[in-house]
């Protein structure tokens, strides 16, 4: 019931094994468009304007470096003509994106994009080459960490911070160790990642004012370590003991895992309202990306016909991207968008001492229901979601009559109702009518199959809440004063 956005892919409403384990989010999966004649893509990162940069094959099965804005693909300049594949691993607000060119398992190049999609390859260490980097994040003011190895003969690797196409710091190493790779980096400057101390045993770390942190050496620290990324609020996700965790306030948290989903797995992002994602592992080669939010891990599926799906990036919105199996077995980038569910409200007292007659009406609308909104229910299920409209309102127990949907923009006293014809108001405010079924025998539902596009019709054109309900025309034996009822409410938060 909200607008189009333009987008080509599929869009689906998970259910299943995503759905049952939790129930304040509805999840939305949409299957983002390939290259024409392609049939491989994957999507890497996302910012807060929604565009998304990733990888897809062409029709002659090349892979070439892709950007999704609008719901349409398109392929960006890349390096690839140096051999190897372009993979643009995180993306801010400009436009500006980083990644990382792999040539062969010793030569790499670190890539940065601008937010004309001019693309570079980032300078080297002093002693180095820029054939030894990799870059894996970049914030705000264009800040980008990764990684760069020194010359021969060690060819150690440092992690590094680049601004502006050239190096800005070499943040060496921690603890008498000859490693370190950076992977996150926040708004303010604030670094995390790995680095190998002098036993070899490797330590997630966080740098900030020219300083190393062990984390460690947080409550809860293990031997073994790798830190991923930084929110602005300084929380830090990543890999503690073996195991999804959360470093926060001095202290480091193990990540709950959905059932059935191995916790062997690193946290990989986070944004700063604290939704953290990761890929868990359901069983070898079965694969699922998760998310968790407010604490509580969200199974995010898969595709229909697909076992395996990855999660890469997070953006402020808690939209998802990454990528999912298909049924044909290939491979497609894929958005996660979770809204709230639909929440039924204003169901009345349930008393019949107000019925005049006893409970003598038409089977399931009886008078002893009739402070409760008769027997009629209304149930909303799809994605409430003005990017991926698929919000589907139902309702039963009613007589075989007319029914009219319609829409209201707050809640009727409350969310308690008014009394109105045998029902209770409980849609109010701007109030704005849906459709009418004739005959609704007993069900209907709006939209009803066939019916065009609802989004078209612009009834919701920003998130925010929208309140449901049903009102229909009671049936002739039916023994109240009145000659129409309502069914209960139902409260959508629609969300971008």
């Amino acid at each position: 019931m909200g607008n189009g956005t333009g987008w080509t892919g599929a869009m689906l409403l998970l259910g299943g094994v995503a759905q049952a384990q939790q129930t304040s989010w509805q999840v939305t999966i949409t299957d983002l468009p390939l290259l024409p004649g392609g049939t491989y893509a994957s999507a890497y990162a996302i910012n807060d304007t929604g565009k998304i940069v990733g990888m897809a094959t062409d029709a002659a099965g090349a892979y070439r470096t892709v950007e999704w804005v609008n719901g349409q693909i398109s392929v960006i300049p890349d390096l690839s003509a140096n051999g190897g594949l372009c993979v643009p691993e995180d993306l801010n607000d400009t436009g500006e994106s980083a990644g990382r060119q792999t040539i062969s398992g010793f030569f790499s190049y670190g890539i940065y994009w601008d937010s004309q999609n001019n693309v570079s390859a980032l300078p080297g260490l002093p002693s180095g080459s820029s054939a030894f980097n990799l870059a894996h994040a970049i914030n705000a003011s264009g800040q980008i960490v990764g990684r760069a190895k020194e010359g021969g003969p060690n060819f150690f690797g440092h992690a590094v911070v680049w601004f502006q196409g050239s190096l800005q710091a070499d943040l060496g190493f921690l603890g008498g160790g000859t490693y370190s790779e950076a992977f996150g980096i926040n708004d303010l400057g604030a670094v995390v990642g790995v680095a190998a101390i002098a036993n070899t045993n490797q330590h997630a770390f966080l740098w900030q004012n020219g300083q190393y942190t062990d984390l460690s050496g947080w409550i809860g620290g293990g031997a073994s370590s790798k830190a991923y990324a930084i929110n602005n609020l300084g929380d830090i996700v990543g890999l503690n003991a073996g195991v999804a965790s959360l470093w926060r306030n001095g202290a480091v948290q193990v990540l709950p895992m959905p059932q059935g989903l191995s916790a062997f797995t690193p946290a990989i992002d986070i944004n700063d309202a604290g939704d953290i994602i990761a890929t868990a592992s359901a069983g070898f080669p079965i694969e699922v990306g998760v998310l968790w939010r407010d604490g509580v891990p969200i199974n995010l599926g898969t595709l229909p016909g697909g076992t395996i799906s990855r999660a890469r990036r997070v953006n402020a919105a808690g939209d998802v991207v990454g990528e999912a199996q298909s049924a044909n077995g290939y491979y497609h980038a894929v958005k996660w968008t979770l809204t709230p569910r639909p929440t039924p409200y204003c169901f009345g007292d349930g008393s019949a001492a107000a019925c005049p007659c006893g409970n003598n009406g038409t089977a399931g609308n009886g008078c002893a229901s009739s402070l409760n909104t008769s027997g009629s229910n209304l149930s909303a299920s799809g994605s409430a979601s003005l990017a991926n409209d698929t919000l589907l309102l139902a309702g039963s127990g009613m007589p075989n009559s007319s029914a009219l949907y319609f829409q209201g923009s707050t809640q009727s006293n409350g969310g308690l109702g008014t009394p109105f014809g045998d029902g209770l108001r409980c849609a109010a405010g701007t109030v704005i009518r849906l459709g009418t079924k004739p005959n609704a025998s007993g069900a209907s539902q709006y939209p009803a199959p066939g019916d065009p596009a609802v989004s078209a019709q612009g009834l919701v054109t920003a998130p925010g809440s929208r309140t449901y309900q049903v009102w229909y025309r009671n049936a002739a034996n039916f023994c109240t004063s009145s000659t129409f009822n309502l069914s209960n409410g139902v409260l959508v938060a629609w969300g971008a």
